[in-house]
């Protein structure tokens, strides 16, 4: 019976199709979409090399030399297409490394291909698995079987890989793998029994198909606006990663301006430019010959994972992606300055788990510095322990009443005394020692713990107000911070002013603190609240003002007694432009009849220039850092009996 090629046509255009799809849709980056493009490739040359081979056949002619080229070519590809799947299977596990760490298991891999070759070159000699007869007929010779052995041993060994995976694998990756494996099995079953019905290759197609539907997806790992690949794929390969215990290097950047450049720009263009700094990761990589995967995380922040010899490429890309972003970037007759924060972390040796990498990732805009970042001089494996651990830990501080409460007095410049003090929670847990605040209020704050916490801080307080000790120390008031999710409580005046009631406290003795933040994100129940507190006689200051885009009109419209000056502002020594900004932000806070606290002073002569510059009252080192109640008490008691303090 004559060898029918239509199969072989029909699976010729499934590949073509394929690889024009990976190749339009840019799907080039990634280990995975490389894979991939080279198994339809090899698809592509091992069905030519069938449909070449059984060309000849048909042509009623000898063709010796060329049927034993072709029919050689097609048998040993078919052998490393099998070879090539197990590749990707492993690929896809991430396991690699693991998979080819000892000899035996490099044995395991490459034996049994290896044993193709020689035998294929064996047979030009031995005809044991084919031979072209005095007819000019391809003929199986009695050795064939093995070649199937062969693809049968990496077809199982592919089954075993995803089954002892399976619990980091997606059950449609599982699904298909297994399906698109079984069609090629039967396939080859049918093959071998019929060799006329020449199905191999339009099974291979199928199952290519199915892996390109169901785990080569554009949707599912490539960004569209980069070309890079995506948050959720960078998120699955890096929690694989951790569950294998496999040591990479990542080099996080992060744009630490990009929402400044986003407002600019606009959407449309804030696009282009996402695109450009992706391309040029993509061109520095090339040029200095470094390979890897690079992810696109959201909110301009890239990612470059290196492995195995590549890591040792780590300093000079970074150094060279630090330097070149310190350039302004030219784009439609703008210059655009961007502030690009460079850090290479080395997993799972500073950093063992998936939520304190993102946790890291977050910390960098508060880690510029100009040069390259290192995780395992930034930070601590503590530090990222307890990020993993907060919830509990904060759960665990509510209960177990692991909060205190410190102080910070405030020196009247006018009056030349302590007039008031601002309260700064501080956690010392049992396991970790002190936590920052900057750890543990934005965790507070996302999962709502926050609201505890406040009520805590506020009864403190109230206590220490209404006490016999407070009443000798003759402060005016105490301030309260107020995070954005406390102003947005329904019921938070009436619950403060229940508290100050029930410790005898008046409302003129607290001063509650609202960050720039919040008083940007007025809504109807923060406006209410302020509202009502502010007409129960709860004087209100706007803290850190400086650190955003302040809302004058805003600011102006609201019931604020007290302006906190950032520290930021205490840098007027390196910068003349400060002077004149700060000169006019003072005048225009005297016209709206509110006071002046400046924080973070450090020095006499930082104490003397805001004097100067008619500002009330001055908090920082200079006179006290935050302080115990008890050691609070004990020295604005000792400041009170001293006139020259």
């Amino acid at each position: 019976m004559e060898k029918l090629l239509y199969f072989d046509y029909a699976a010729m255009v499934i590949e073509i199709v394929l690889l024009g799809c990976m190749l339009l849709r840019k799907m080039t980056n990634g280990n995975m979409n490389r894979m991939f493009i080279f198994l339809v490739a090899m698809a592509i040359f091992t069905n030519s090399m069938d449909i070449i081979a059984v060309s000849f056949d048909k042509s009623g002619m000898l063709f010796v030399t060329e049927k034993m080229v072709y029919h050689s070519l097609y048998l040993l590809l078919r052998a490393f297409t099998t070879f090539f799947c197990l590749a990707y299977v492993i690929l896809m596990t991430d396991t690699w490394y693991k998979a080819s760490d000892h000899l035996s298991k490099k044995l395991k891999l490459f034996l049994p291909v290896s044993a193709a070759i020689v035998i294929m070159i064996a047979n030009i000699f031995t005809h044991h698995i084919f031979y072209i007869n005095d007819a000019g007929e391809y003929t199986r010779g009695k050795l064939f079987l093995i070649l199937y052995i062969i693809n049968g041993y990496y077809a199982v060994y592919g089954f075993y890989k995803v089954f002892q995976f399976r619990n980091i694998l997606h059950p449609a990756k599982i699904f298909s793998i297994y399906i698109g494996s079984f069609l090629m099995m039967c396939a080859a079953a049918i093959q071998f029994i019929m060799p006329t019905i020449l199905i191999d290759m339009f099974a291979n197609a199928t199952g290519l198909l199915f892996l390109f539907m169901m785990i080569q997806r554009p949707e599912e790992i490539t960004d569209g606006d980069t070309g890079l690949i995506k948050l959720s794929a960078y998120d699955y390969d890096m929690t694989r990663s951790f569950k294998n215990k496999k040591a990479e290097t990542i080099v996080m950047i992060k744009i630490i301006n990009y929402s400044v450049i986003r407002e600019m720009l606009g959407f449309k263009d804030s696009v282009c430019i996402k695109r450009i700094v992706a391309d040029t990761i993509l061109r520095l990589m090339k040029e200095n010959k470094v390979h890897g995967e690079v992810y696109y995380t959201e909110s301009g922040n890239y990612r470059i994972k290196l492995e195995n010899k590549q890591e040792e490429k780590a300093d000079q890309i970074s150094e060279c992606i630090n330097e070149y972003f310190k350039k302004p970037i030219k784009y439609n007759k703008m210059q655009l300055n961007m502030i690009v924060c460079v850090c290479i972390t080395k997993i799972p040796t500073d950093i063992d788990n998936m939520e304190a990498l993102i946790a890291l990732g977050q910390d960098l805009k508060h880690k510029y510095s100009g040069n390259v970042l290192y995780a395992s001089k930034i930070s601590s494996r503590i530090r990222y322990n307890i990020m993993q651990d907060i919830d509990m830990i904060l759960e665990n501080a509510v209960a177990g009443n692991e909060f205190e409460v410190y102080y910070q007095p405030i020196y009247s410049i006018k009056e030349k005394r302590f007039t008031s003090a601002e309260a700064l929670l501080r956690l010392n847990t049992k396991k970790y020692g002190f936590i920052s605040p900057e750890l543990f209020i934005p965790a507070a704050e996302k999962s709502g713990t926050i609201h505890k916490i406040g009520k805590i801080v506020m009864e403190e307080v109230c206590s220490f107000i209404g006490s016999e000790e407070y009443d000798k120390l003759g402060l005016d008031y105490i301030e309260i911070n107020l995070s954005p999710a406390q102003c947005m409580e329904d019921n938070l005046a009436e619950s403060m002013i229940a508290i100050m009631n029930k410790n005898n406290v008046l409302p003129s003795q607290v001063n509650l603190e609202i960050t720039e933040t919040a008083s940007g994100e007025i809504q109807n129940v923060i406006l209410d609240n302020i509202q009502t507190l502010h007409n129960a006689g709860v004087s209100l200051s706007l803290d850190d003002f400086g650190t955003g885009y302040s809302n004058m009109t805003r600011i102006a419209s609201l019931p604020f007694h007290i302006i906190k000056l950032d520290k930021t502002f205490t840098q007027i020594d390196n910068n003349p432009n400060l002077v004149i900004v700060l000169e006019n932000v003072i005048k225009m806070i005297k016209a709206l009849n509110m006071k002046i606290v400046v924080e973070g002073i450090e020095t006499k002569e930082l104490v003397n220039k805001f004097s100067e510059l008619d500002c009330e009252y001055i908090q920082g080192y200079y006179y006290s850092k935050p302080l115990p109640k008890n050691e609070f008490v004990r020295f604005i008691l000792s400041r009170k009996n001293n006139a020259n303090y």
